[in-house]
């Protein structure tokens, strides 16, 4: 008696100092909610969040520990992450069937892309960011350069009307401006495009203070005119009586 009684007591000693630290054989599968483990850790309906709880947590007292990480080499300060994944991988969200949406909450900092390129509803984006769809915003900013008050200058050249016409009536569209085609094909930069459309604005604008000119110059010609004609005809009724 007094053997099983030594023996239940070993156990439990036995048990509680080892209570801090589980190990496994090299060999085999762990599962959590679930008896038939598919990869070397696996979870099943850890949660279904109606309790409030996490599927997983991991915590720890300090701010910039690991949430979850994978790296193939080593690691250290301060290139602490919560989560990260090298190799050729990536992370997917599925919205699944039931609700059918899923998203992304990015606080802090925001998000930062330091290489490659972005696409919205297109799989290889070319630039820098992509997007198959339509952009809804208050105000987009764009930088760049060679803005065109080089057309007010004194030594610019102004093309004329009838340059520009015959341009037209040869190519079916403005000089310096895309065809039609070419824009079906490779769209167009809105700052490129913007600098064209004013320069094309300030030609326009100079022609039409030079047709102003010349409108106001003929104007006095011809009042002065139509006064000379009226003096002379009223010399003439004079001389008649």
């Amino acid at each position: 008696m007094k053997t099983y009684v030594l023996l239940i007591f070993m156990n439990l000693f036995a048990g509680l100092a080892s209570a801090q630290t589980n190990t496994f054989p090299p060999s085999g599968k762990v599962g959590i909610g679930t008896s038939t483990p598919a990869a070397k850790l696996s979870f099943n309906n850890v949660s279904d969040g109606s309790d409030g709880a996490d599927g997983i947590t991991w915590f720890n007292g300090a701010p910039l520990n690991y949430g979850i990480y994978r790296t193939s080499g080593s690691w250290g300060a301060p290139s602490y992450q919560q989560l990260r994944l090298q190799w050729d991988t990536g992370i997917i969200i599925d919205p699944g069937t039931l609700h059918g949406k899923s998203y992304v909450e990015i606080q802090g900092n925001g998000l930062r892309v330091m290489s490659g390129n972005i696409g919205i509803g297109i799989i290889n984006p070319t630039e820098k960011l992509a997007v198959n769809g339509n952009i809804r915003a208050r105000e987009i900013r764009v930088e760049t350069t060679g803005w065109p008050d080089y057309v007010f200058s004194k030594t610019y050249e102004l093309p004329s009307l009838q340059s520009t016409e015959q341009y037209l009536i040869a190519h079916g569209h403005l000089p310096g401006i895309p065809s039609a085609a070419e824009v079906a094909v490779n769209g167009i930069a809105l700052g490129e495009m913007n600098v064209k459309l004013l320069e094309k604005i300030e030609q326009l604008t100079l022609h039409v203070i030079a047709l102003k000119k010349e409108g106001d110059a003929r104007n006095k010609k011809l009042m002065a005119e139509i006064a000379n004609l009226k003096g002379n005809t009223l010399k003439s009724r004079l001389a008649g009586l």
